[in-house]
Parts: structure tokens; sequence; C-alpha cells
């Protein structure tokens, strides 16, 4: 259609609103002007904090991804993506961008086979199509908050009736499969989305402009997202912080992937082992580890920019002199956890913004904490998963770095080894930590042993 299209929803924790959601198309002389925004009011760890997105790109006539910028802005601490599509000749096509934080732009580029889309923009090829159950389209996507292309699959579940304020509407549902997580979708007749299920219990309904920006939200406390994302257990771990041994049973769908990182931590079958590394039995080393094997856990990166100057002069600054592999894990480790204040953060840290604002929660601790030792020859990569507090295993990230073998070590609780209620799902920077939405709130746990 010709003329701008535009549309609003309301965004909802379970039953309760946190913000609104718009988007809107605006035709031109190359296809179309993309346009979205969004602000929630979110809470985490007893934290109130507002969050803005906003999405600007220019598209052709099929709605593929010509240029873009994204912008996320969390409490000031803002973090931005920009980026295009540049035609390479022969060689094909090709998207540049950069992450901008911290005042650091760190460029990133990759080669397309096909036309990319941004994750929204899919949903404008639905536009009209009889989707029948089971039929499914693919598109390759370009997700600006990860910085990742990938595909998403769409599937048709098949009509339902939806009851949306007081109305009932005849609706098709289906599946969107992307990052390992799936968002279920409603479209009405003419394939314009009326209500979202994502991951963590946010809802995302259709609505007036007026409703969508009204409701009361910003001044109402919004219900706690990490405790609502927690995964309780009956039996209770006494002086979790002490514990070296832990087994658990990990209950989850059929499909679930194995979580075995071995030695520390060992799965068969639905049984989870974790056993903390012996400080006894780490091997040190002189400074820096030259192996080219551990390249993968030396190398800067968009969130861990361990070649920044600023970065390599703190760790300097911090060892002194020391070059002896072990000891300089401690210090480096002593640094940031005191040096860091513990407030909580939703967004994309880097570790030039932790340096920066010295303060963050477990993701600035530990992409800041990864950067510091890659960036004196320390291998180290950022893990993700749950660890053990007051009941009920929490969202956490901490560090994994190379002392002879690979030993876990968390930032914010000042431990060297990590205890065992540490459970890791993932590892990788923080571009990585979406595919925890499918594992934080479908999986169960309970304790079998520990020690």
């Amino acid at each position: 259609s010709p003329a701008t299209q535009e549309g609003w929803m309301g965004i909802y924790h379970q039953t309760k609103k946190i913000g609104y959601f718009h988007r809107r198309l605006v035709p031109n002389e190359q296809g179309y002007r993309w346009e979205e925004q969004s602000r929630m009011k979110l809470r985490m760890m007893e934290t109130n904090q507002l969050v803005n997105t906003t999405v600007r790109a220019e598209i052709d006539t099929h709605y593929a991804l010509q240029s873009f910028s994204f912008r996320l802005d969390s409490s000031g601490v803002v973090f931005e993506v920009t980026g295009k599509v540049v035609e390479e000749g022969t060689a094909g096509r090709t998207l540049t961008g950069q992450i901008v934080s911290a005042g650091n732009a760190s460029p990133f580029s990759f080669p397309l086979r096909d036309p990319v889309y941004l994750p929204s923009t899919t949903q404008m090829m639905l536009r009209g199509a009889s989707l029948q159950p089971g039929e499914e389209r693919q598109y390759s996507i370009f997700n600006p908050l990860t910085t990742k292309t990938e595909t998403i699959s769409i599937t048709a579940i098949g009509p339902e009736t939806l009851t949306l304020k007081g109305q009932q509407l005849a609706v098709t549902k289906v599946a969107e499969r992307f990052g390992g997580t799936t968002v279920h979708a409603w479209l009405d007749h003419e394939g314009k989305v009326v209500k979202e299920e994502a991951s963590l219990g946010l809802v995302l309904l259709r609505e007036n402009r007026e409703d969508a920006l009204g409701g009361g939200w910003e001044d109402s406390t919004p219900l706690d997202l990490v405790a609502s994302a927690a995964i309780p257990v009956q039996q209770a771990l006494p002086e979790p912080r002490a514990l070296t041994h832990l087994q658990l049973k990990l209950i989850g769908p059929k499909d679930m992937p194995s979580f075995a990182f071995p030695p520390r931590q060992e799965m068969s079958g639905e049984t989870i082992t974790i056993v903390s590394e012996a400080l006894a039995n780490l091997t040190t080393y002189q400074l820096p580890q030259a192996d080219p094997a551990f390249a993968p856990d030396l190398t800067d990166t968009p969130f861990v920019q361990s070649a920044h100057p600023r970065l390599r002069a703190q760790a300097e600054q911090i060892l002194g002199a020391e070059r002896d592999a072990v000891k300089a894990a401690r210090l480096l480790l002593d640094w940031t956890y005191t040096t860091l204040s513990k407030e909580p953060s939703i967004g994309m840290p880097t570790a030039l913004e932790a340096l920066d604002s010295k303060k963050g929660d477990c993701n600035e601790h530990a992409v800041l904490y990864t950067a510091l030792a890659r960036a004196v020859g320390i291998p180290a990569r950022v893990a993700a998963g749950v660890v053990y507090l007051e009941g009920a295993f929490y969202y956490h990230a901490w560090a994994d770095v190379w002392l002879g073998q690979w030993v876990a070590i968390d930032p914010v609780l000042h431990q060297f080894p990590a205890d065992a209620t540490h459970v890791k799902f993932i590892q990788g920077g923080p571009e990585e930590h979406l595919a925890l939405l499918k594992v934080i709130g479908q999986v169960g746990m309970e304790v079998i042993t520990y020690q």
C-alpha cells in the first residue's frame, strides 16, 4: 500500500501493563522507511528502570533491509548500532556497521547470501497471506541487539478465536522461532498482529494510541523480571557459597540440549553434576599465554574490547610487575569486585562501558573482568546460567579463565573459584545471552545431592 501505516501495542508483563510499542511504515522513493519505538518500565532486583528502544531503517519494496540505526537507552546507559547493506559487485553484498558504546565505535562486517530483514519486518511478509496449519516460511534476519544474522522460522499453528477488549476476533496463530526462542503471534484476516507472547511472561496487545500510551504504567511498580524468571527448588541449600559439589535433576522439554562443560560440569540424561575446581590443581604460567590454541579466548570483540588502550592500561596498572597467571587472575578479580558498584542494569553491556561507569550487575562485572584478563594474556570467556540464592536459582553471569584448566571466577560474589551452585547454560559474550530465554522459564530443577 502506498499509504503510511502505523500500529500501537500495549506491553504487559503477565497481566500488568509496563509500557507501549509503536511501529510505522512510511513509503519513499526507494521503498519504505521503517520506524519502531518502545518504552517500558522494568524492575530488576527491586530497582525500577525505564528502557527505551528506537529503530530507524530504510527497507526496499519487498521489506529487505538497506540501512538502519538502533538505540537502547536504559536509565541513561546508551547502546547504539548502525549499519547498511553494501553492494560488492561480483563479490555479492555485505552488511557493515558499528557498535557505539562509551564513546567507542567497534566495527563489524559479514557477507550476505540472501536478502536480510529486521525481525519485526518479517511480519509484513505475511500481510495478505493465507497460511495453512503447518505451513512454514523462513527468512534471514539481522538482530541489532545481538549484531548477528540468523534464520527466523514462522510456522502457522491454525485458526483461533481471540477475545480482545471485549471483542471476539478470528485470528491465525503462528510461532516465530529464532535465536533459540519462540514468540507466538496472532494475526487478523489482513495479516496484522493482534497479540504477541514472548519469553519471561511478556505480552503485547494491539491498542489504539490513547490506550497504548495510557494506563498509568509509568507511575506503577512493575513485577520483578528476575524474580519471575527464577527457578525455585524445594530443598534449601545451606551455605551455598561454600558448596564444592552439587548434583541436580533438570526438568525440561524433550529436545533440551546438553549442558555439559567438562570437567567442572557434566551432564548425563537429566542429571547435571558440578564440581568446583580445587585451587591445588591449578597450573600457573608466565603471562602472556602464547599458545595459538587459545587465540579465540584472547580476541578483542565489540563487547569485550580487550585491545582498547584504556582497557590495556587499566589491566597493566592493576598487575604492575606481576606476570604469574594465577596471581594476576586474583588481582584482576579483587580490583573488579572492589571497583564496580553493584547496581542492576538492563541492556547490552560492554567492557568499556563498565570501565567508564564503574557500576553494573553480573553482566558488567563479567565482561569487564574477561576483557581485563584477555588484555594481559589470560585466556578468558564470559559464562552465563543461574546461581542459587535463598531457595531458587536466578540468572547470573561470571567468567571462566584458563589456569591449566578452565576455572569459574565470579567477580560479583568475589569467588575464586566460583561455588558449585553456578550452573552454566552457555558461554559467550552478551550477544549470546538471549539464547538463555530458551532455558530460563522453560526448565525446572530438583536438588539430588550437595556437599
